[in-house]
């Protein structure tokens, strides 16, 4: 069973990588916020009127964002099945490939009036 071993594999290196970009992410994202409340906790103080807190702020929301992204970009059973989800709510078919994993969405043109 070499081949089932070298797919266990590949798929807990793809779990593990995505882990890691999962985790920078958040910590790029953080550690601004985290720094400037810790600051703020040893008395030194960040002068509202400077882009220092908006954009530690903007760097917190990004980061509950970014998941899918990273998710959408290195896993493709998240792929295919946001392609289903896509399908089911346009009502398109799916169109699969040799192995019979989802491919891509049909997407049939439909002729718009003419003015």
């Amino acid at each position: 069973m070499p081949t089932d071993n070298a797919a266990t594999n590949k798929s807990s290196r793809n779990a593990t990588v995505i882990s890691l970009i999962v985790c920078c992410g958040f910590v790029v994202c953080w550690t601004p916020s985290q720094i400037i409340h810790f600051l703020g906790f040893v008395g030194y103080t960040i002068d509202r009127n400077t882009f220092v807190r908006p954009l530690a702020r903007v760097l917190v929301y990004t980061n509950s964002c970014i998941n899918p992204f990273i998710y959408a970009a290195k896993y493709g059973e998240f792929q295919n099945g946001v392609r289903r989800m896509v399908a089911r709510l346009t009502g398109k078919p799916l169109q699969n490939n040799e192995s019979g994993q989802v491919a891509s969405i049909r997407v049939q043109s439909r002729p718009g009036p003419v003015t």
